[in-house]
């Protein structure tokens, strides 16, 4: 009796095995995908409570048929007013993003009946200008140092003594007429990171008494110096610090320099490299050749290196002097 009654157990089992594999299948069988591919247009740095209106396009149904759209934005704002059901969503999104300082993933997928679904997934990051502590940009040391404001657009800076001259503490960021970027093209930056400028934009970018410093009082502020004694426990949006942590650099921020990692740019391809690894300053040359000089230092090494530059295309950072 217990064999017979193991055995109707066993078929019993077999069967429900069977089924679900069944189900399975039939759930899990692959459906033509909509034609082409789902884009949206989002900046890649945002100010705080931007409200920003996305239009997805490119998704194209083979019968002609109705899609439907989906959007999803992760972290959400709790109090954003455009939650709206999924029934309702368009491929014309308006959001506004609040002002916590934070990276948001931001994706709209395309669907349709009998067909996969595809989408496209994008990233921005809220931003804010300031070396204060109250921005994106946190750590700067401003203990003792008094403040500047440039009459040509209002910006503030604050400035300190080093090697007998008065210098920024942090970047410029005076938008030229020409030869000069923000990071990444988006002029909200400009406030974070200061702007990206070729040296012959770099030779007039320094308000009316202020300029470049020369190579001569550069190495002398900084003569006895290594790199750490250039860079502070910065930190951006609240994240890890900027300068990663390595053995040879021991970051004190003696100077009050203040350097920020915002690397380099190539401003006749609009590209932007080593951010978050090295700091790069024009100095004032009297080349007249294509490549001039500047100084910068990277978060692996002791030293404080000396460069040349394409003075039309190389874009570093500028700390102006008076």
């Amino acid at each position: 009796m217990i064999r017979r009654t193991t055995k109707a157990m066993a078929v019993i089992v077999l069967a429900i095995l069977a089924a679900v594999s069944c189900k399975e299948d039939e759930t899990s069988a692959s459906y033509p995908s909509l034609n082409g591919y789902v884009k949206f247009n989002l900046e890649r740095y945002i100010a705080q409570n931007t409200t920003v209106t996305m239009e997805a396009e490119g998704a194209v149904h083979p019968e002609g048929g109705e899609i439907k759209y989906s959007w999803s934005i992760t972290p959400s704002e709790d109090d954003s007013s455009d939650d709206d059901d999924e029934e309702d969503q368009t491929n014309i999104l308006e959001y506004s993003f609040g002002d916590k300082l934070d990276t948001y993933t931001v994706t709209c997928a395309a669907s349709a009946s009998g067909y996969s679904s595809i989408s496209a997934t994008r990233y921005t990051t809220v931003v804010a200008g300031g070396v204060d502590g109250n921005g994106s940009i946190k750590g700067v040391d401003l203990t003792g140092c008094q403040t500047y404001t440039d009459t040509r657009d209002g910006k503030e800076y604050y400035y300190t003594t080093i090697g007998g001259l008065y210098w920024f503490v942090h970047n410029l960021a005076y938008k030229t007429d020409e030869g000069s970027a923000p990071f990444y093209n988006a002029e909200v930056m400009a406030d974070v990171f200061g702007r990206y400028y070729s040296y012959e934009a770099a030779e007039t970018a320094c308000p009316d008494g202020w300029r470049l410093p020369t190579a001569e009082e550069w190495d002398n502020a900084f003569k006895d110096a290594k790199s750490g004694d250039l860079m502070a426990d910065i930190t951006f949006n609240d994240e890890n610090e900027m300068w990663e942590f390595w053995p040879d650099v021991k970051i004190t921020n003696s100077t009050k320099f203040n350097a920020i990692p915002a690397g380099f740019a190539n401003l006749m391809d609009g590209t932007f490299t080593d951010a978050y690894d090295r700091a790069v300053f024009w100095i004032s040359n009297d080349s007249q050749d294509g490549n001039v000089e500047y100084r910068y230092i990277v978060d692996d090494r002791a030293e404080i290196f000396s460069q040349s530059g394409d003075r039309q295309s190389f874009g570093a950072s500028v700390r102006c002097v008076r």
